[in-house]
């Protein structure tokens, strides 16, 4: 996934922005960060709500998936390298971690547009 695609895709969410934080570009809804992107582009963080598949990722895909270490084990950070990772799987990432913090009206726009 490239960088350019990631920003669409988060953007495209409802009620989403982008803003700084740190040295990096956040993704945000109701003023709560769903992900991250570095300066450079390369990498993005998202939160896995569940430790099971945060932790098969992980195994699964080391090339394209590293832990944060206190984020990733308390708070479900997980980094992606986005020259490795899938787009549907990185799309569907940013999704799963932006309904966490979602607004109902929110997630009721994007039900409504998706068609499900």
């Amino acid at each position: 996934m490239t960088l350019d695609a990631l920003r669409r895709f988060a953007l495209s969410l409802p009620e989403s922005s982008e803003e700084p934080h740190f040295e990096r570009a956040s993704f945000r809804t109701r003023k709560k960060i769903f992900a991250t992107l570095t300066r450079d582009g390369r990498e993005a963080m998202v939160r896995v709500a569940d430790p099971d598949e945060l932790e098969e990722l992980l195994a699964r895909e080391p090339e394209t998936f590293f832990s944060y270490g206190a984020w990733t084990t308390r708070g479900g950070a997980l980094g992606v390298r986005l020259r490795k990772v899938d787009s549907a799987l990185m799309r569907a990432l940013v999704t799963a971690s932006w309904k966490r913090v979602a607004s109902k009206r929110a997630l009721a726009a994007f039900e409504a547009s998706s068609g499900g």
